[in-house]
This record gives structure tokens, C-alpha cells and sequence, in this order.
């Protein structure tokens, strides 16, 4: 298998940043932004690999895994047909301690760039990253840096636009958990709303006991399944219900069956058992499952 083969062939590869190493290659210039997240959830989104097609759909068109550990991940990356190369093997090396990470195109387009990046907190809820690009030698002619510089910081300028929906998702859905988690009791039922003021268009959030529902309209009825992805608790709640009748987690890519809740490819567990939807005297309710 290709994995087994990419596995074998970057064995020899150090799993950590070298920064002797640096001064060796050509430093083009940086990007700094300042991010309103904390820094557990920018570390976590480094070492997430898996996210990359899913939530930067225009640069990763998908990913396979090679090798990863509490170091980082090498995964082979497909990139969009535009591109003349249309894949990269990347590799992310991860000093957490530092809160730094640097990666490194190995093979395809741009091969021998290499991104080092510096996380540093500025509050409890702030942080600053200072994104440093290298190539492996100055390019010729010498006044392609600036157009390969401004390449970059624009698609960082992305690529952390995009990353700062999935971070403060990330920690609001934790948040909400522990909320939710402590004020948790067994409920018999709970009351959604009258039918005849539900929207059929419309996806309505419900916590039951302790947990949060969507109630929705598929197939000539009211259906309810969990709004979170067990993975990371990625949102369900606007997740489209395709011809299969599944739905997708938007930062991973998981698939759940909506009707029973099982992850298609048993990849990760299954959605949260859902209530029963109940209607009394024209009332739409959530009922504990017999």
C-alpha cells in the first residue's frame, strides 16, 4: 500500500523541529495576525490534519494519513486540478512546549518550503501567531520574492480566516458542553413547540437532558437527531440530510446515518440515541425513548 511505502521512506526523518536548520534556508518574510482563541484549541488545530478538505475546500481537495504521533503528521494532500503538481506530502512537526510548529513541504508543488510558525498567548482568550516562511534557497530572479511572499500571506490570510470558524466553534461547543453537562436531569419529555408555528424550512435546537437536539422535517415527518458530531462535537445542526439520508460534520467529514445515528465507516462512535418525537394536542414534544 502507498501509506505503507510513504511510511518506510520518511522513517529515517527526525520527528522534531530542527532549528539549527534554519539559518540554512532563505527567510522570505513573515505574516502576523492576532487571533480571539485560546491557545489549547490553536494547538489542537495544528496536530488536526484531518480537517484540512473539509474546512479549506478551495487549497485541499483531500488527505490521506501517512504517520502521526504526539510529534505531528505527515499525510499526503490533494491539491485543486489548477494546480500543474496536484498534490503535496506535508510534513507538521509540533514543539508543544513552545507552543511552535513547522512545516515542511517534502514532495510535490513547492517542495523544499518550509512555514515555522510561533503561537504566543497575549490574554487568556487571545493569542498572536507569527507565520515565517523559508525556501530553500533565494529564488531566481531575485524579484519573484516579493510575488511569492505576498502568495503565501494571502493564502495563510485564508487559511486562518477559515481555521478561526472551527477554533471558536470548537471552544463554544465546549463550552456549552460543560454548561449543559452540570445543569443535566432526566427528562421525561420536553415541549419543542405547536406544530401549526413550525417551519418546515427550519431546524430547531433542543436540549434534552443534557444534550443537544435537532428537531427537523424530513420525509413527510418531524425527525430528531444529535446536533453534535462525537468526534469533536463538530455542529450538526445545519447539516444538509442527503439522498442516502445522511448527514456530514463540516469539519471533519464524518458521515451519520440521521435515522439511526450510526458513523458511516465506523471511523469514529455513533450520534447520541435520540428522543422520541411525541405530538399531544397539537404540540410537538421530545419523549425519552422507550
Amino acid at each position: 500500500m502507498r501509506q505503507d511505502r510513504d511510511n518506510t521512506r520518511f522513517a529515517e526523518r527526525s520527528n522534531h523541529v530542527d532549528y539549527d536548520a534554519i539559518a540554512q534556508l532563505h527567510y522570505l518574510g513573515n505574516y502576523v495576525r492576532k487571533l480571539p482563541v485560546k491557545m489549547p484549541r490553536m494547538i489542537e488545530n495544528a496536530y488536526d490534519w484531518e480537517h484540512l478538505p473539509f474546512v479549506h475546500q478551495t487549497s485541499f481537495s483531500n488527505i490521506a494519513l501517512i504517520d502521526s504521533g504526539a510529534w505531528g503528521w505527515r499525510a499526503k494532500v490533494g491539491l485543486p486540478p489548477e494546480h500543474s503538481d496536484n498534490y503535496q506530502i506535508l510534513e507538521l512537526l509540533v514543539d508543544a512546549s513552545q507552543n511552535y510548529w513547522a512545516t515542511t513541504v517534502l514532495e510535490g508543488q513547492g517542495a523544499g518550503i518550509e512555514i515555522h510558525t510561533q503561537a504566543s498567548e497575549i490574554s487568556a482568550d487571545d493569542i498572536e501567531v507569527d507565520v515565517q516562511f523559508y525556501l530553500p534557497q533565494a529564488p531566481e530572479p531575485a524579484v519573484q520574492s516579493d510575488m511569492i511572499l505576498g502568495f503565501m500571506q494571502n493564502q495563510y490570510r485564508q487559511l486562518y480566516d477559515e481555521d478561526l470558524g472551527l477554533m471558536e466553534g470548537r471552544q463554544s461547543a465546549l463550552d456549552r458542553k460543560k454548561c449543559e453537562s452540570s445543569d443535566a436531569h432526566a427528562e421525561s419529555e420536553k415541549f419543542v413547540a405547536a406544530r401549526a408555528d413550525m417551519d418546515r424550512e427550519h431546524s430547531y435546537i433542543v436540549i434534552f437532558s443534557g444534550h443537544r437536539f435537532v428537531v427537523r422535517y424530513w420525509q413527510d415527518q418531524w425527525i430528531a437527531h444529535s446536533a453534535i458530531c462525537p468526534h469533536l462535537l463538530g455542529p450538526l445542526e445545519e447539516a444538509t440530510i442527503d439522498a442516502k439520508g445522511q448527514i456530514r460534520c463540516p469539519w471533519h467529514g464524518y458521515r451519520f446515518d440521521v435515522q439511526s445515528g450510526k458513523n458511516i465507516g465506523e471511523q469514529c462512535g455513533s450520534l447520541k440515541a435520540a428522543p422520541q418525537i411525541m405530538e399531544r394536542d397539537g404540540n410537538i414534544y421530545l419523549a425519552r425513548s422507550a
